[in-house]
């Protein structure tokens, strides 16, 4: 194994473990009421070997307007959608999220827009919700033309075979469902500097069909 290989392999190793870090919320769902944080998801990410070199979610659609990945920031959300902006965690540990409510085929879902560390979203996540469940007061309605909701071109209820002639084969699967795409690439910043850009789409199938899916960026300097 070549230096630089090497030198790669420890750069995409810390900056998954960061995002994990970023990525496990404070609290876990029970079951009836939904807890005020986005989901968690297996560390099963880390097992996920970068097989694409280009991006399949940098950005997540709401009906018409696009938010992309590290560029928007969340303030431009909060305008948008007239959501609340909450806080949690504190130094490089602190995100800011907002919590959105809509449907996808006439059921109820969440989109929970993730900041961390970083004025920027930098993270998506979707969920179904059972008919059992309360949305927390604070998640804002989504318009009817803020809707449908995709992360790149996947949403929610999609076929796991749709999903895969949309995006490709995913570059892991683990024992849960979770199906995972990630891209790794090379990318020259402004200042002719390499740097090194991540991105991931999960989506967690039951049933045939995706119930929970998230998406991902980072970029390493």
């Amino acid at each position: 194994m070549s230096r630089r290989t090497i030198q790669t392999f420890l750069i995409s190793l810390s900056t998954v473990a960061l995002f994990i870090s970023f990525a496990l919320p404070l609290a876990k769902a029970n079951t009836g009421v939904l807890t005020a944080a986005p989901f968690d998801y297996p560390t099963t990410l880390l097992d996920a070997p970068a097989t694409l070199s280009d991006p399949k979610a940098a950005f997540v659609r709401l009906g018409k307007p696009v938010v992309e990945l590290e560029q928007t920031p969340l303030t431009d959300v909060v305008d948008l959608t007239h959501a609340v902006a909450l806080r949690e965690g504190s130094g490089v540990f602190k995100r800011d999220y907002v919590c959105l409510q809509g449907t996808e085929g006439g059921e109820k879902i969440l989109l929970w827009l993730i900041a961390s560390n970083s004025p920027n979203v930098t993270e998506a996540q979707l969920q179904s919700l059972s008919e059992d469940q309360q949305v927390p007061e604070f998640c804002q309605a989504l318009p009817q033309e803020l809707l449908p909701v995709r992360l790149g071109k996947i949403g929610l209820g999609m076929n796991i075979n749709d999903i895969k002639k949309t995006v490709g084969a995913p570059s892991y699967v683990d024992p849960q469902g979770w199906h995972y795409w990630f891209s790794q690439r090379f990318l020259r910043n402004t200042r002719n500097l390499q740097e090194l850009e991540l991105n991931w789409l999960a989506v967690k199938i039951q049933n045939g069909r995706a119930i929970k899916a998230f998406a991902s960026k980072v970029t390493n300097p």
